[in-house]
């Protein structure tokens, strides 16, 4: 063990542990330390999800030999230890606190990627809560193979925990945003959610709704569309009655900025809002038109697309 820091002496961090994007070790002076050994890296990582959290040997033990007996487990255990020490220079060993029954990573001295993110989400406040997501650099320990399935079972849920947790720190910075008026650090949370998650149908429609309110209503509409694109690829279902009266609110405050900066006569025309109720369909009769669109035009703006075929 380490001894206590005497006097008012700050803690120094002796060792870093990187899980998110993959696993890298540092050491006091920044550089990068090799550990060859897979089950000692794979108890490394264990521990540095919670530094100054002890975990029993017998846990331990399980989930990295989970198919041997569990005296050799045990075994195995303390030669992936023994291992992990060696690897580690000097003072980052002694990081290494344990007993006969349970074993912890320093927290005084030890520190994670994991760790500091979920601090920031403790803190909660909109800079706290804008480092957490920066801090979120990709998927906890992704391709690593302990060749264990009861390790991969217990990393996957950490995985998918940690996925959730940074989901929300993006929700919550973005609420914070849009009631500071920071409709810009809005933008860049929500579509950052969107870009992982676009079957997030409520973070879809926030960001339609903060394009909107920043008077960019043709990507707001582009927006909806993307949304009910990917709730049709991945889940095979329509977007809820609350997007869809967004989307209509959108098309109508879109038209009115246009007809009210357009010359008499030149407003576009209306498109109806919804369509009449259909209580028994017997014939359908469709008509197909080609309409020409200019090679310069091809990326038009779609409201005004609509409003030429409406035409």
């Amino acid at each position: 063990r380490r001894p206590p820091a005497g006097g008012t002496q700050a803690a120094m961090t002796e060792l870093v542990v990187e899980l998110l994007g993959g696993l890298r070790v540092l050491g006091a002076d920044g550089r990068e330390i090799r550990i060859s050994s897979r089950k000692a890296q794979a108890v490394l990582a264990c521990l540095a999800l919670r530094p100054g959290t002890s975990i029993a040997r017998d846990r331990l033990a399980s989930l990295l030999w989970d198919d041997s007996d569990p005296e050799l487990g045990r075994a195995s255990l303390r030669q992936a230890l023994a291992a992990l020490r060696r690897a580690l220079p000097g003072a980052a060993a002694q990081t290494l606190l344990g007993d006969a029954t349970s074993i912890a990573l320093d927290a005084a001295h030890a520190s994670s990627d994991v760790q500091r993110f979920r601090d920031r989400l403790r803190d909660g406040s909109p800079h706290a809560l804008a480092e957490a997501a920066e801090r979120y650099a990709g998927e906890l320990l992704p391709g690593f193979d302990a060749r264990s399935a009861a390790f991969d079972a217990w990393i996957d849920e950490h995985r998918r925990a940690l996925r959730r947790e940074w989901v929300q720190a993006l929700q919550r910075y973005a609420v914070q945003c849009v009631a500071s008026g920071d409709l810009d650090g809005a933008t860049e949370a929500l579509s950052r959610l969107v870009s992982v998650e676009p079957a997030n149908e409520a973070a879809q429609r926030d960001l339609m709704d903060v394009y909107a309110r920043r008077g960019r209503y043709t990507e707001a509409l582009r927006q909806y569309r993307a949304c009910t694109e990917a709730l049709r690829r991945d889940l095979d279902v329509g977007p809820e009655p609350a997007t869809e009266a967004l989307h209509r609110d959108i098309l109508r405050r879109r038209r009115a900025v246009d007809a009210s900066a357009a010359e008499p006569g030149l407003a576009a025309p209306a498109l109806s809002e919804t369509a009449p109720p259909i209580t028994t369909l017997k014939e359908v009769v469709v008509l197909v038109a080609r309409i020409g669109v200019a090679p310069e035009a091809a990326d038009d703006d779609p409201e005004s697309v609509r409003a030429r075929w409406s035409a």
